[in-house]
């Protein structure tokens, strides 16, 4: 099989690794996080924070902020969006099916989210390495950082993809859907279900001198276990498609 999602820069692929509309993407979100950590950065020494038994909130700052952003670029990724150009609003009369709706999803799709999530969140490291040594976070809490980053961008990711298998690229109805749930992730579950809430977690990591292992448990068992539900409900819906294709 012929992993296409890596340079096939055309309608035919959601969000091929080196598109340069995707590398794009990433380099403005890149950008905007440095432009974040300038404004947010430290006007006294580390050492005075200490004394003072305060803790530089930079590394909340950044880590919020890269995880909106890198959400977002994911979850347009997951919907075909950075491809598939134009506004919303003006309804195409075609809309090519992918390689990602034809190949099987757990040898195919699901590699490529896998992969390119991973890839796309390597490109704010450097960031958010210098943000947390910025905050004197220590590496364990660093690397649950990251981890929450990275779980939270795979889920757009994969509810992105969802939302394309139902409605496609061209669906007002879709691209709104997407962005109420990303809202509703990263902002809603504050009021509603804490535990569940990415912003709430890093904030915790950032304040905390001692141990979160329980509430960074839960959040990653329920967010793993939605990415799992959502992992079923796309390999049903691009079986449903091949089905109906004759693929």
């Amino acid at each position: 099989m012929k992993y296409y999602f890596l340079t096939d820069d055309s309608e035919k692929s959601l969000a091929p690794f080196f598109s340069k509309t995707v590398l794009s993407a990433c380099f403005i979100g890149v950008v905007i996080i440095c432009i974040s950590l300038i404004l947010c950065w430290p006007r006294q020494p580390l050492a005075e924070f200490v004394g003072e038994n305060k803790i530089p909130m930079v590394f909340f700052i950044i880590f919020a902020a890269t995880l909106i952003i890198n959400s977002y670029i994911n979850l347009c990724c997951g919907c075909g969006e950075l491809i598939r150009r134009g506004f919303y609003i003006i309804k195409y009369p075609t809309d090519l099916a992918t390689f990602e709706k034809e190949n099987d999803f757990f040898t195919y799709g699901l590699i490529a989210f896998l992969l390119h999530s991973q890839m796309m969140l390597l490109l704010f490291l450097p960031v958010l390495i210098l943000a947390a040594s910025i905050s004197a976070v220590s590496f364990i809490p660093f690397l649950q950082a990251v981890s929450i980053l990275y779980f939270a961008a795979l889920l757009c990711r994969m509810f992105g993809f969802m939302v394309y298998l139902i409605w496609g690229r061209t669906s007002t109805l879709g691209y709104f859907v997407a962005r109420t749930f990303m809202i509703f992730f990263i902002f809603g579950t504050f009021f509603f279900a804490p535990f569940l809430n990415p912003l709430q977690i890093l904030y915790l990591l950032n304040k905390s001198t001692g141990d979160i292992g329980l509430p960074f448990a839960l959040y990653m068992m329920m967010v793993s276990f939605a990415i799992l539900l959502l992992i079923g409900a796309n390999h049903f819906l691009v079986r449903r498609h091949q089905r109906e294709k004759g693929i």
